[in-house]
């Protein structure tokens, strides 16, 4: 299994964090590689998504769901699964009291099987890298975008 972690810092308070984060019409603009979602509901543990790739379907379901705290998603894209683990939390001001900003960390684990070898080859795979890097910025502008900060 490999794992990949990233926080970003976003100007907008929580619930505008979670908001965007657990409305899943809205994943295609910031979830790797989800190109449209269908058979959206509100979110809850045990809800599944479907969603598209390109060529390829697959389904997302919710393994956690903490509100305004943790949200998991566990995703399958013909037999290939990640673990996507996001945990907000407030932040800003002098230690934080004002709670005027979130922070959010991404967690992937591509859950990726073959032993040794197959770890070493996606330990340190830039591309899964680059992708939480790249979702994680666009989380922070899509939140920052619906909730202009005031």
């Amino acid at each position: 299994m490999a794992k990949f972690e990233r926080e970003v810092e976003i100007d907008a308070p929580v619930q505008n964090a979670w908001a965007v984060l657990t409305d899943a019409t809205l994943w295609p603009k910031w979830f790797p590689f989800m190109h449209s979602v269908s058979n959206v509901r509100p979110l809850a543990e045990g809800a599944v998504i479907n969603w598209n790739s390109g060529d390829k379907d697959g389904i997302a379901t919710i393994t956690k769901f903490v509100p305004e705290k943790e949200l998991e998603i566990l995703t399958n894209l013909e037999g290939d699964e990640d673990k996507h683990n996001f945990t907000l939390r407030s932040s800003g001001g002098f230690f934080g009291l004002k709670a005027d900003e979130a922070k959010v960390e991404y967690k992937l684990d591509t859950m990726t099987g073959g032993g040794i070898f197959g770890r070493f080859v996606t330990g340190g795979n830039p591309r899964d890298m680059l992708r939480v890097k790249n979702a994680t910025n666009a989380l922070r502008r899509l939140v920052e975008a619906h909730y202009p900060h005031a």
